[in-house]
């Protein structure tokens, strides 16, 4: 069976057409099949065949080596950080061995811009080569278009708050059936999962800013404040393309026994020190907030030093004016790719939808993230 990867419902006949038309089959490789099934991220059904009429959830777990090919459509938002690499290990593990998985794949200045992925980011990540000799696990497939797969040996595993999601939460989500029913567990795990996804899409935006604002290899010390802070602490703690030496989460769904357990589950190195703070205020170089209405807030803006930076979700853009004069002008980040807006500046996306949709966040700056430096 072949499936294919969505943003939304909206998006299908337009990801779709991008695969079946002759521009990406001159070769007769990639097209997908009439039967092909389509995922999204937010749809209520969890199924291993949700039919040809029903669209499924992506995150239901299927079985190993289950799934012939899987197409990821030009809407979906799969960054270039440890949560997408550690996804996509996750789907190779459910294609069949001679499967593959097919991605729109950006030139390298355009992806680098947006965070996406271009060619020379798969093969540092996925190769699998023997000296001169093995099988890849990137092929080039035509313009825009690559494909993976298992290769000589498997790539090596990936520290991400994906591996919680995809080893440890099926464990527990059939635990929870067998204890509540199917149809109790389904809401639950839809929320879990949409948690997790919106966690790893906004850790893309918040792990640019702080390569932006703070290098790639300059020590710095993070705050979030929010329902995933926890996970999005995590998630830049593990991640090797900023240097977070130090994070605490306040207000995490997670408790404290939950995020150690979660961080000794995902790591495969050792990384900053974690901490769950019921308070906020410690020092940071770096403070991420996801809503307007917290009671930490005043303590966290006091643990903030001059040349500190504030990142406020899009639920929190209100507070740009209520940090007065403390602060100085704010720069926007997209919430749909991890790019800085600049006013008259369009950004080009493969997908006409998603490029619609940026070319208005660029216009009225609704929805996305602000980014202010303490003055």
């Amino acid at each position: 069976m072949d499936i294919a990867l969505h943003r939304s419902r909206e998006d299908i006949e337009e990801d779709l057409e991008y695969y079946f038309s002759e521009q990406r089959d001159k070769h007769n490789q990639v097209r997908p099949r009439d039967d092909i099934r389509s995922l999204t991220p937010d749809a209520p059904r969890f199924a291993a065949d949700p039919g040809a009429e029903t669209v499924g959830n992506l995150f239901h777990p299927f079985p190993r080596h289950s799934l012939d090919r899987i197409f990821i459509g030009i809407s979906f938002p799969l960054f270039a950080h440890n949560w997408g690499a550690a996804f996509l290990r996750h789907l190779l593990e459910l294609i069949k061995p001679e499967g593959a998985i097919i991605l729109p794949v950006y030139p390298e200045m355009q992806a680098r811009e947006k965070g996406l992925w271009c060619r020379s980011s798969l093969e540092n990540i996925f190769r699998s080569r023997s000296r001169f000799i093995g099988t890849s696990n990137i092929w080039a497939e035509n313009d825009g278009v690559m494909s993976m797969r298992v290769g000589r040996s498997w790539p090596p595993v990936i520290p991400s708050t994906a591996r919680w999601l995809f080893q440890q939460m099926p464990r527990r989500l059939l635990a929870q059936t067998l204890e509540h029913g199917p149809e109790t567990v389904a809401s639950a795990w839809l929320a879990e999962t949409s948690r997790h996804w919106r966690a790893a899409q906004r850790h893309a935006v918040v792990e640019q800013i702080i390569r932006d604002v703070r290098g790639p290899r300059k020590a710095t010390r993070l705050a979030a404040i929010g329902d995933d802070a926890g996970l999005l602490a995590l998630e830049c703690l593990l991640s090797p393309y900023t240097r977070v030496t130090r994070a605490w989460a306040c207000g995490s769904r997670e408790d404290a026994a939950g995020l150690q357990a979660m961080a000794l589950a995902c790591a495969t190195r050792r990384h900053g020190a974690l901490q769950w703070r019921p308070d906020a205020g410690e020092p940071c170089d770096v403070l991420y907030l996801e809503a307007a209405a917290t009671p930490h807030l005043e303590a966290a803006l006091a643990g903030l030093p001059p040349g500190g930076h504030l990142i406020l979700a899009p639920e929190g853009l209100a507070l740009q004016d209520a940090v007065g004069q403390a602060f100085e002008a704010p720069a926007h980040y997209s919430s749909r790719v991890a790019q800085q807006l600049q006013s008259q500046v369009p950004i080009y996306h493969y997908s006409s939808r998603v490029q619609a949709e940026l070319a208005e966040e660029n216009a009225t700056r609704q929805g996305v993230f602000a980014v202010l430096r303490k003055a």
